[in-house]
């Protein structure tokens, strides 16, 4: 996944890299969609359980096949001259490790939210709003599927508006959507909101891949990626879910979710705070620390 973005930012033209990068991000949440309206049918077959990795199998040998010709990118080739492995601390040896600690910050307080945003809602949904399981199922449904659109345009916004005004909007909309899935009481209002909810889950994950992808030279690119999103800001990835669960069973799903979205409003403010405006510029300039960030 992150070497897909950035292979998408090192290979596609400025004035596009936020559309290609989003609507790449945009497949994977339409492949969690689509996962989750499967499993259901396979789990009724023969092997039940089993089919389930059966059929996730087939992609991973279609990727097998496919990267036969995936060549290295021809920023890589021209800016990169080494052969041997690098050790993996290195970015911290750079001037790049303070970007990168701050990228980690942001991508950990934005999972905060956005990795319980549709995770709990089923228990809230049906423990302190009365709805039945299929209920909680429609709404999901019709929720995911108007999201997608949205989902699918996050990336080009941040193209037509810039990063930070496009940041602004996609990390409110979906904070706003969060909030409002878990604190309505009506079943529309409900279904609304979860469609922000969903959007903004998947919707500041463009944003977030985009300023990884810009803000580092390419012989750091793929090192930025691991370290900020894949190690450090999974943190709050994974350990959100434990406080949110030990919270819920105190306040209640309703009030521990809708806690949580003031996690991406303090991300946004760090965006605004400390990331440049990159927007249409080559990624040999964007990739330039600023002093004065």
């Amino acid at each position: 996944w992150a070497t897909s973005m950035v292979y998408a930012a090192e290979e596609f033209p400025a004035e596009r890299r936020g559309m290609v990068i989003g609507v790449i991000q945009a497949f994977s949440s339409l492949g969690s969609i689509l996962c989750a309206g499967v499993v259901p049918l396979l789990l009724e077959t023969a092997w039940g359980w089993r089919s389930v990795y059966f059929v996730g199998i087939i992609p991973l040998l279609l990727l097998a096949f496919a990267r036969r010709d995936l060549k290295e990118s021809k920023r890589f080739l021209e800016q990169v001259e080494r052969e041997e492995a690098q050790p993996i601390m290195r970015i911290f040896s750079t001037p790049y490790r303070n970007r990168m600690l701050k990228l980690a910050l942001i991508w950990g307080m934005t999972y905060v939210c956005t990795q319980n945003a549709v995770t709990f809602w089923k228990e809230f949904a049906m423990g302190e709003r009365g709805f039945t399981d299929a209920q909680v199922g429609h709404a999901v449904t019709i929720a995911a599927l108007a999201s997608m659109p949205l989902v699918f345009a996050s990336g080009k916004l941040l193209d037509l508006l810039g990063r930070r005004p496009g940041a602004v909007v996609i990390y409110l909309f979906g904070m706003l959507g969060v909030f409002g899935a878990y604190t309505c009481h009506s079943h529309p209002a409900l279904t609304i909101s979860l469609i922000g909810a969903i959007f903004g889950a998947s919707g500041v994950l463009p944003v977030l891949n985009t300023y990884t992808s810009e803000l580092f030279p390419t012989d750091l690119r793929g090192d930025a990626f691991a370290w900020s999103n894949n190690l450090l800001g999974r943190i709050g990835y994974v350990l959100s879910p434990l406080a949110v669960g030990f919270a819920a069973g105190h306040v209640g799903w309703g009030k521990a979710v809708a806690a949580t979205t003031l996690f991406p409003l303090l991300a946004l403010l760090l965006i605004l705070s400390w990331l440049p405006e990159t927007t249409g510029r080559e990624l040999e300039e964007t990739a330039r620390l600023d002093p004065e960030r």
